[in-house]
């Protein structure tokens, strides 16, 4: 059984005051309903892409009703509203195609965010082995008290919107653009998080968040990806991660996540 603990810690889920209560089957049909959720989400995204990128409006909407019904269910309170909201208006007035794409990308990014936390709060505890080590004597990770992060993703546009949207963080953000340069740079530095693509020419996320943990650097590791699939989750997990931001990235998402773990380790 899920933990309550870690269902409370997911933003999207409002779930203080109402978890608490629940006996231990009701908390189990709960359970079920998110594992459905997770598991159907995948099938379920392909079929809103296929009827937004066909322009069927009304096939779109009775896709999104259904899911804000399960969300609802779910307590997923703000993103079934959002959701709720826009197929009403869909319905009512329509909507340009370029809003009607827009809306669509951050809800399935918002989606996709939730079934990943809830994924998290599930199989993280049966990561079946952390490899960690001494940490380097001789690393640094900039001036005294200044957090360092480091993003590796061999696209240029992400590391830009990274960028952009940590402007003015109070933190030190180092990006570079393959797990080579990661591994030089680590040879004197030691980050206190870990920003990794997954999918990378030369060496993918997994293998580099491996080598960083043989190397001795425990900071904790954030995958950047666009998959839920449970099966690459779990890979993600045994390699290391200890979360996931959702391509693409959005500001709130991101400084959430970073400042999740960035800041809970003096905690």
């Amino acid at each position: 059984m899920i933990d309550k603990k870690l269902l409370l810690e997911i933003s999207a889920l409002k779930l203080e005051g109402k978890i608490e209560k629940l006996d231990d089957d009701q908390m189990n049909q709960y359970e079920q309903l998110l594992v459905s959720f997770i598991e159907s989400f995948p099938e379920r995204e392909k079929k809103i892409k296929a009827v937004l990128e066909a322009k069927d409006k009304e096939a779109l909407a009775a896709q999104l009703e259904e899911t804000s019904v399960i969300l609802e269910k779910m307590q997923a309170v703000d993103l079934a509203l959002k959701c709720r909201e826009f197929v009403n208006a869909l319905k009512t007035c329509g909507y340009e195609n370029e809003k009607i794409e827009a809306f669509v990308t951050v809800f399935l990014g918002t989606a996709t965010m939730l079934s990943i936390d809830i994924q998290m709060a599930k199989y993280l505890e049966k990561k079946t082995e952390t490899i960690s080590g001494k940490k380097k004597e001789n690393a640094t990770a900039g001036n005294p008290g200044e957090k360092t992060v480091l993003a590796v993703d061999d696209a240029v546009i992400s590391l830009t919107m990274l960028k952009k949207s940590l402007q003015g963080e109070p933190f030190k953000l180092i990006c570079v653009n393959s797990g080579e340069s990661a591994l030089r740079f680590l040879e004197k530095n030691d980050p206190d998080l870990f920003i990794l693509d997954i999918e990378m020419p030369g060496m993918n996320g997994y293998e580099l968040a491996e080598k960083i943990r043989e190397n001795g650097h425990e900071a904790p590791v954030i995958f950047l990806t666009g998959n839920s699939t449970k099966d690459y989750l779990i890979k993600a997990i045994q390699a290391g991660a200890s979360d996931f931001i959702v391509k693409p990235i959005y500001k709130e998402n991101l400084t959430e996540k970073i400042n999740k773990h960035l800041y809970s380790q003096n905690a």
